[in-house]
């Protein structure tokens, strides 16, 4: 793990994936770690479990991956064979996720080992992703994986092994939902049915109401403001639909979003747990010149959550948002121009999977702020990929030029940055080359 790719080594990409992925995983989503040859050199038996299956320490997780430093064999199979014993009487599957960079050094055939520990019985199904690996090592890791049930992923640098174990996690969420929806409260009583609402407390702060609608009249029936963590409602049988008022700041309507319809039947509780979706934002990047911030769902095109700051006040936009189980995504606008043309949003979010009564984390912390210039010509500047073929922000002069001078989230890497002035038909390049690393916020100055 110590070759390199084009940038760091390949220890490094890994901490740094992991540093990305594990504080993302939602809390329902138990997890473990188990580490060969970082120990001693030439031993086969140098396996170790740091972190047993079935944990919820995130931070220890952490805190053990950052420690870590290969120095001998590679026992893959009795790695395998290790985790495997532990997970002996689990009654649900169980994801294993082996991470190498070559091929087994300590069991002649680590293919058929694998394949008798799937027939011995054990619930688990194996992922492998193999980074940096030539065709025969990739062929050896492919085998494992197909052995286990699992896929095999390949990566050859930090933004594909990143998204090789996003994939990982994102499957592993939807099992753990799934077993989760499995489960369902009902009770047998009156004729009156329940509905039951369960809100994190977190995401309390961000709704303003809940309003109950019969459906077979879309009557308004109840309309609860003093919104409670856990409440339940009788009702008739019937359908009905839950629909959510989120807050707007400067006392604006609020924003309203629908719950989904449900049934509810006599002598019967149904439930409505929504889970979070937390905006982890770093307290200088509030301060982006956001106008609007919308949340969409991927597979309801009919869904669309949008919160508008008047005035500038974006007080409700990073509040946890309590959302029903799916996938959302969350793009962030400027004020509109003043000729009311489409704007380009200042940042779109990656796809955020919500559990039920669960957590979605998204951190931002990274950006940049261009200095006030005291050239009074400069009306805008463009980040741009470092060859310039792609615009990452294109800001323009709008009255006093407020927004020029305010910070802009972007992702970590490198880029070029140029300012517009007035009376020159070209932007005029200013830095051919600015590295912003993941949670840092640049502060740049033109010299203007």
């Amino acid at each position: 793990m110590w070759s390199r790719t084009e940038t760091q080594t390949r220890m490094d990409a890994a901490k740094q994936v992991m540093n990305e992925i594990i504080p993302s995983i939602p809390a329902e989503v138990r997890v473990g770690l188990t580490a060969y040859g970082h120990n001693r050199k030439g031993d086969c038996n140098d396996i170790e479990t740091l972190i047993p299956p079935g944990s919820n320490d995130r931070n220890g997780l952490l805190q053990k991956v950052m420690a870590l430093s290969p120095k001998g064999m590679t026992p893959m199979a009795a790695a395998i064979e290790n985790v495997a014993n532990q997970l002996k009487n689990k009654e649900t599957e169980t994801t294993i996720v082996l991470l190498s960079d070559g091929e087994e050094t300590c069991h002649d055939s680590p293919c058929a080992a694998v394949k008798s520990l799937k027939d011995s019985g054990i619930k688990f199904v194996l992922h492998v992703v193999g980074f940096g690996v030539n065709s025969k090592q990739k062929e050896q890791l492919s085998c494992m994986a197909e052995a286990g049930g699992g896929a095999y992923f390949g990566a050859a640098d930090y933004s594909s092994l990143l998204a090789a174990f996003k994939t990982v996690e994102k499957e592993v969420v939807k099992k753990v939902a799934f077993e989760k929806a499995k489960s369902t409260v009902k009770k047998k009583s009156t004729g009156l049915g329940k509905l039951r609402v369960v809100i994190p407390e977190p995401g309390l702060r961000s709704l303003n109401a809940l309003k109950i609608i019969r459906k077979k009249d879309n009557k308004v029936l109840r309309t609860i403001k003093n919104i409670k963590n856990d409440s339940t409602y009788p009702f008739p049988a019937g359908t009905y639909e839950l629909v959510a008022g989120f807050g707007n700041s400067n006392y604006q309507p609020d924003s309203e979003v629908s719950y989904g319809i449900h049934e509810i039947n006599g002598g019967e509780i149904t439930e409505v747990k929504p889970g979070l979706l937390i905006i982890n934002i770093s307290e200088p990047l509030e301060r982006i010149p956001a106008h609007r911030l919308t949340i969409t769902k991927t597979d309801e095109p009919d869904f669309n959550l949008a919160l508008i700051a008047k005035s500038g006040n974006a007080y409700y936009f990073y509040m946890p948002k309590p959302l029903l189980a799916g996938s959302y995504i969350f793009t962030v606008y400027p004020e509109m121009s003043r000729d009311n043309t489409p704007v380009a949003p200042l940042f779109v979010s990656e796809t955020c999977t919500v559990p039920e009564a669960g957590e979605y984390v998204v951190t931002i912390d990274t950006g940049i702020k261009v200095k006030e210039a005291q050239d009074s010509t400069v009306i805008g500047w463009q980040l741009q990929t470092i060859d310039g073929e792609k615009t990452i922000l294109n800001v323009q002069k709008e009255g006093n030029g407020w927004a020029l001078w305010r910070p802009y989230i972007v992702n970590p890497g490198s880029y070029q940055l140029s300012v517009i002035l007035q009376g020159m038909d070209e932007p005029l390049l200013v830095s051919d080359e600015l590295i912003i690393a993941k949670g840092e916020l640049l502060e740049f100055d033109t010299g203007l």
